[in-house]
């Protein structure tokens, strides 16, 4: 039976396409703070009812009723990625929850064991609301765009759930005509060929698939595919990428924040560069690594709390292991005033470069080859990756793109500027080498493109040098 069928998921969901997506645009900051107290409030409520959270809240004596608003959120204990790994099925929804309705979701594994998380029809629908509001901030119209989606297709990730589970019953309702959702690991060719015959108004995907189609259109492939905007996530998005991507494209690559835990948009960068926050989805803290948190504007650990859903409730959950610097309420010549990202989200924290001298690198600070090529106005390397693979030893992967190989200037020209600027990042202690190569892949997870930043060296080894330095 269809879900829509019953009135008690059809009518708040319909209620939410109609009223959610420009919330954010309708009510100044005051209202969003009264609906976000309730929403709060009544999410605490509904956690109290999960096993993991009532035995948290209750060992800290803490009772739904001490929960006036979210000035209160400071009185609940955080909930980790082990926690949530440790208490599955059955301690991460209420008791007597009927698992029939419910969706399990995992996560990629990027930081260690995938997690898995339950939601539901209604959930999956909030989710998507969210969707909409990005479209209409990029003043994409939500029934007639055409959007392609380059995801994650595999069994029980978030991108087939909701498709099997979500869109395929709101079809009869909302035309899917204009949607077309590609699993990211067919051949580079025959996604470009998708696309082509497509001719999406937008693109969702990974930044090293927008590099790939790129540098396939910058070779003739693609001739249709004119989108108005990119969006991208889960991994870092370069500067360098960036501009390959929007010197080929001719539109705007933007940012968007997601997690499976979230199961939506966290933040999403809007024409203006901003990485507006979804507050009234979303509660963002950030702390420091003793787990305490941070003031306005300095960089912290992410901790979210998902303001509505049922299944498995997210209340201060730290798993997400991204630090992000929170700005308070923001007005920006997009029309939106929000709490905004500054600088973006960095990675995650087992990515950081630690030196041995100390210094620190998070993955997205350490990137120094986009000057280098913007300096010789060349797209000469096609795909890069930075490697530490000893705490002094870092090896650099360039693919090069044999046509532009001598293009403007010689490519050993470039290879040696390269080494020279990040010999003088790390210092002399540190072997730099770099190696030219016909592809990089994702040798721990075929599923999703490579990293632009990988560090083997272990998280203990870069606190020992830390320590030792204090």
């Amino acid at each position: 039976m269809n879900p829509l069928f019953k009135p008690y998921i059809s009518i708040p969901l319909f209620k939410s396409i109609l009223f959610d997506p420009d919330r954010l645009k309708r009510l100044n900051p005051e209202k969003i703070k009264k609906y976000r107290d309730k929403a709060f409030k009544k999410i605490v409520k509904y956690a109290y009812t999960v096993p993991i959270y009532h035995e948290k809240y209750k060992k800290n004596g803490i009772s739904p009723n001490d929960i006036r608003g979210i000035k209160d959120i400071v009185k609940l204990p955080t909930i980790s990625k082990n926690d949530l790994r440790k208490n599955f099925p059955d301690r991460i929804i209420p008791a007597g929850y009927n698992k029939k309705n419910g969706f399990i979701v995992c996560t990629g594994g990027t930081t260690g064991k995938s997690i898995s998380i339950y939601t539901d029809f209604l959930t999956i629908g909030k989710s998507c609301v969210l969707f909409a509001r990005e479209l209409n901030l990029l003043n994409l119209n939500r029934r007639h765009s055409r959007i392609a989606h380059i995801g994650n297709f595999n069994p029980n990730r978030i991108d087939l759930v909701v498709e099997e589970q979500f869109n395929k019953y709101i079809k009869p309702f909302i035309s899917n005509n204009n949607r077309l959702n590609i699993n990211a690991n067919i051949p580079i060719n025959k996604l470009i060929d998708k696309l082509d015959k497509f001719k999406p108004d937008l693109i969702l995907s990974y930044p090293a698939t927008f590099q790939h189609l790129a540098y396939l259109k910058r070779k003739g492939f693609g001739k249709n595919v004119k989108p108005k905007v990119l969006y991208t996530g889960g991994s870092i998005l370069d500067e360098y990428t960036r501009k390959y991507v929007q010197d080929v494209f001719k539109c705007p690559l933007l940012n968007t924040y997601q997690s499976v835990e979230a199961l939506g948009s966290i933040a999403t960068e809007c024409t203006e560069g901003t990485w507006h926050i979804n507050w009234d989805f979303f509660n963002i803290e950030a702390m420091d690594d003793e787990g305490n948190f941070v003031s306005p504007g300095e960089r912290g650990n992410i901790v979210i709390t998902r303001l509505w859903g049922k299944g498995t409730p997210i209340i201060r959950y730290t798993g997400m292991e991204d630090s992000v610097k929170i700005l308070q309420i923001k007005k920006c010549k997009c029309g939106l005033t929000t709490p905004v990202f500054q600088d973006g989200v960095e990675g995650r924290k087992r990515a950081n470069i630690v030196l041995p001298n100390g210094k620190i690198f998070p993955p997205g600070a350490f990137c120094f080859i986009e000057p280098i090529l913007t300096k010789y106005k060349s797209f000469v390397i096609k795909q890069y990756q930075i490697i530490q693979k000893k705490i002094d030893e870092i090896e650099i992967l360039i693919v090069i793109d044999k046509e532009l190989r001598n293009v403007n200037v010689s490519i050993e020209v470039i290879k040696k500027e390269i080494i020279n600027v990040y010999k003088n990042k790390v210092g002399s202690e540190v072997n730099v080498t770099l190696k030219e190569v016909d592809k990089i892949v994702n040798k721990e997870n075929q599923s999703k493109p490579p990293p632009v930043v990988v560090s083997k060296v272990k998280l203990e080894e870069g606190f020992r040098i830390l320590d030792d330095i204090k």
